[in-house]
């Protein structure tokens, strides 16, 4: 307004989020350079930009080109559009969802991550907290992270997959083999206890599982032995990033066989002591959905050029850890999780669904503190799996995972099947009227 000289506007343009908080840590954001600074964004940055052209000749006082002089002309490369595996409705219930559940049980906060077992598709990713990206600058730092891929978290009960499926396939076990359970039993210098006292019984290792026995469990740890453990944990993928193209993933963290201490070949197999990623669980649960094999998680479909062409992404890289049969019978047990066990609340009607709850304390200096993350790891439909669903809850109240994450679980996997059409495998109307007749199930423990 003064007219001084040398001071000017100048218009830049400006990246605009048209749905807000949609996928906001998945998206990331651009900075006021343009450069990509978190997410997507950053991962894909010089496949977005594409490179600038570079004009280079001669010019007479006026600024004509002198067209006798030499002349370069190095035309740009337009930058490609990213297409994503998210899909956008399920993305924006799944969130919804996410939020309602956190102010619900009074959470701290939450992530769900939606996959599909055979190609390895994240179909929604949700956190709570999260951030508007046209107005990232005014958000809390742990809103901006993708706690998804970043934060890591004791899996507790929710690992004991990983105890079953090692000692289903190392021949320790059979579903119908019989263990003598008390409520509690030392192990080196400590003691571990199951949820609830209850007097020393015969349990078969399918109702270990379903009631989600900590002692029972650790027995099968114990004849499957360190070593072995030690290995099939690795096999899962546990203590390696997923190689999903997002910044800032942790590898988790699993102690090393030789650090560990007298205890350890306990506490593992009940998921304390380790360190995950919800992608590093999301994806554990999905290759016992994909018959045993593990895919690499994708968020990338596909990209576009200039002229308009979708180029498919490459496709994900997959590795063998369970043969189809084990990977059956973990589908059989899981399924009796669900129906019978801790996780009756993750029920889907007209679905079968395989799935297991997670209650784990967090860990303090010195040992455990009052803080819980309640978690639940599915998929449905049991036996022709569409999609794997993770939910984890950060300290709500009630701490169970069977009250808290399964019926969040339900919700979200229920939306899904439907939305992708998927056919019910069994009569959902008498099923949703068995659920709203049924008595209130026990406190669900594990």
């Amino acid at each position: 307004a003064l007219e001084l000289a040398g001071v000017y506007t100048r218009a830049e343009p400006v990246r605009y989020y048209p749905n807000g908080r949609l996928a906001s840590q998945v998206l990331g954001f651009v900075n006021t350079e343009g450069e990509g600074s978190a997410g997507i964004e950053l991962a894909y940055d010089d496949v977005l930009k594409g490179v600038p052209g570079r004009m280079v000749l001669e010019q007479d006082p006026s600024g004509r080109a002198l067209l006798q002089a030499d002349f370069r002309y190095d035309a740009p490369e337009p930058g490609r559009s990213l297409f994503l595996t998210i899909d956008k409705d399920l993305q924006y219930f799944t969130e919804t969802a996410l939020r309602a559940a956190v102010q619900r049980y009074s959470a701290r906060g939450g992530t769900v991550i939606v996959m599909q077992p055979a190609s390895g598709q994240i179909l929604a990713l949700a956190n709570v907290p999260d951030f508007d990206p046209n107005r990232y600058g005014e958000a809390r730092p742990a809103a901006l992270k993708n706690a998804a891929v970043t934060d890591v978290y004791e899996p507790g009960s929710a690992f004991k997959v990983v105890t079953f499926a090692a000692a289903l396939e190392e021949g320790v076990i059979t579903p119908d083999t019989e263990l003598v359970v008390p409520d509690h039993m030392q192990v080196a210098d400590r003691v571990f206890n199951d949820s609830h006292s209850h007097p020393t019984q015969r349990m078969t290792a399918a109702r270990v599982l379903a009631e989600s026995s900590n002692v029972g469990t650790i027995k099968i740890g114990l004849e499957l032995g360190a070593r072995a453990l030690a290995r099939w944990i690795e096999r899962f993928g546990f203590g390696s990033k997923t190689g999903l193209a997002l910044p800032g993933e942790s590898a988790g963290i699993v102690p090393p066989l030789e650090l560990w201490s007298g205890s350890t070949i306990a506490t593992l197999p009940i998921g304390q002591g380790i360190a995950v990623t919800p992608l590093q669980m999301a994806s554990a649960y999905a290759l016992l959905a994909n018959d045993g094999v593990w895919v690499e998680p994708k968020l990338l479909y596909g990209t576009m050029d200039e002229r308009g062409e979708l180029i498919a992404s490459s496709p994900p890289s997959t590795r063998r850890v369970l043969s189809r049969a084990t990977a059956a019978t973990m589908t059989e047990l899981l399924v009796g999780v669900v129906e019978r066990g801790t996780g009756v609340e993750a029920q889907v009607p007209g679905y079968a669904v395989a799935g297991k709850t997670g209650t784990a304390q967090k860990p303090a200096p010195g040992g455990y503190g009052d803080s819980y993350i309640a978690s639940f790891a599915g998929y449905a439909p049991a036996q022709r799996p569409e999609v794997v669903v993770l939910v984890v809850l950060d300290d709500p109240s009630p701490i169970w995972g069977g009250a808290t994450a399964a019926p969040t679980f339900r919700e979200i996997a229920g939306f899904a099947l439907r939305h992708f059409g998927v056919k019910p495998t069994g009569n959902a109307e008498s099923t949703a009227e068995e659920l709203d007749s049924a008595p209130p199930a026990e406190p669900a423990h594990d």
